[in-house]
């Protein structure tokens, strides 16, 4: 066992988690990344921090055994178990990621030889499983209370090994829908931002105590409720032009301190006020901002047989804002502060049209930068983008160097 070892399991975009992660934990060498897992080694790994820290992480847990998959056996299994349990009874899942077809077809039958090898050591057993061999979901894992009174065998074949996991921790499912359709103000006509995502690209501009974190189209507030909750930013300041939507950002503030999510310490950091982004430089102050986070428009919602025409109309007119709201923020600017934004793309029956603004951007002074660093292998953009949905995300990580 290399008590250094650790796994993570990715949501629906392990390569966008996997910069999350990155900024999270910037000095580690780059982890194995096979699908949606990530093999890490961290000396100074805190699972429960990590859990309660990142929206793009389902999973996570310790490496327990790592060997040639040809000494892959269930007595081996049924060996680490009983090490670790001291219980007769046992729930117990069992997810494979990586390897050949070969491999996860005879590994389906691992389980029911690791229900043998248990009974043969006296434990019996229930090997629980999610529908059409999906992995065992982490609401599973804690509805089962696994992580405490059971165990969830996670297996990751890389390059003819395998590394055998055991979960510790699992995503809060309830926490997260709690803060998405719990709260008061929600506005689902127009779409709304997940939180999970508005924490990733919080997580990626790797917020400092003390600094100042500004989303100039905080529409209902999510990002600052995010931010909230997971920086310690000395203050965080949303704006939007409607005052509706401003108004609705109050609101859910308020709602998270009455629920107890949020200290009211913690909401007195949070200033929100109406007004247009591409005027913030008349109501902020000079160089008093170091980070800024924000989705901004994303144009009206899509029916799949608008014109190539009207895609187009709306990724141009989404970039002219973009343009001017970068430029008339510079002043306000500490230099080399860090920007976290979303460009979309749209896709209809009728063609594709994009948010694209990498030139246009560095002429005024900022920089486009890669957030996972040294950790990527394909140089491609971030992505957020659900099944069957018309408008995908483009996460962006800028920089101000000023000119």
């Amino acid at each position: 066992m290399n008590a250094m070892k650790h796994f993570l399991i990715f949501g629906t975009h392990p390569r966008l988690s996997l910069a999350e992660f990155h900024a999270i934990r910037p000095q580690l060498d780059a982890p194995i990344l096979i699908g949606h897992a990530a093999i890490v080694e961290d000396a100074k790994w805190d699972g429960t921090m990590l859990m309660e820290t990142l929206g793009g992480t389902v999973k996570l847990g310790e490496i327990v055994d790592e060997f040639s998959m040809d000494e892959m056996s269930a007595d081996r299994l049924a060996d680490l178990i009983q090490k670790s349990t001291n219980v007769e009874n046992l729930d117990f899942g069992f997810t494979v990621f990586g390897g050949t077809e070969r491999m996860q077809k005879d590994l389906q039958k691992m389980p029911i030889g690791l229900k043998h090898a248990l009974k043969d050591r006296g434990i019996r057993s229930r090997w629980v499983t999610s529908k059409e061999g999906a992995a065992l979901s982490p609401a599973a894992v804690a509805k089962l209370k696994l992580t405490e009174y059971g165990t969830d065998i996670v297996c990751i074949i890389s390059s003819g090994k395998a590394y055998i996991g055991k979960t510790t921790h699992v995503q809060n499912a309830d926490a997260w829908s709690e803060r998405d359709f719990g709260r008061p103000a929600r506005d689902d006509e127009a779409g709304m931002l997940p939180p999970k995502l508005a924490r990733i690209l919080t997580n990626l501009a790797r917020v400092q105590k003390g600094e100042t974190l500004l989303d100039p189209f905080c529409g209902n507030g999510t990002i600052l409720m995010e931010a909230a909750l997971v920086t310690r930013a000395k203050r965080i300041i949303g704006s939007d032009i409607e005052t509706r939507q401003s108004a609705s950002s109050q609101r859910n503030l308020e709602w998270l301190v009455a629920q107890e999510i949020l200290t009211e310490q913690d909401a007195e950091r949070t200033t929100i006020f109406a007004a247009d982004a591409r005027n913030l430089d008349d109501r902020l102050d000079p160089s008093s901002i170091n980070v800024v986070v924000s989705e901004g428009m994303m144009g009206p919602p899509l029916r799949g047989y608008e014109s190539q025409s009207a895609i187009e109309r709306n990724a141009k007119e989404i970039s002219a804002l973009w343009m001017q709201t970068l430029d008339h923020l510079r002043p306000t600017l500490v230099k080399g502060a860090r920007l976290v934004i979303v460009w979309p793309s749209f896709k209809t029956d009728n063609g594709i049209a994009r948010v694209g603004l990498d030139e246009e951007v560095a002429r005024i002074g900022y920089r486009v930068v890669n957030p996972l660093g040294e950790w990527d292998t394909s140089n491609g953009p971030l992505i957020y983008h659900r099944q069957g949905q018309r408008v995908a995300r483009r996460i962006v990580v800028l920089t101000y160097v000023g000119n």
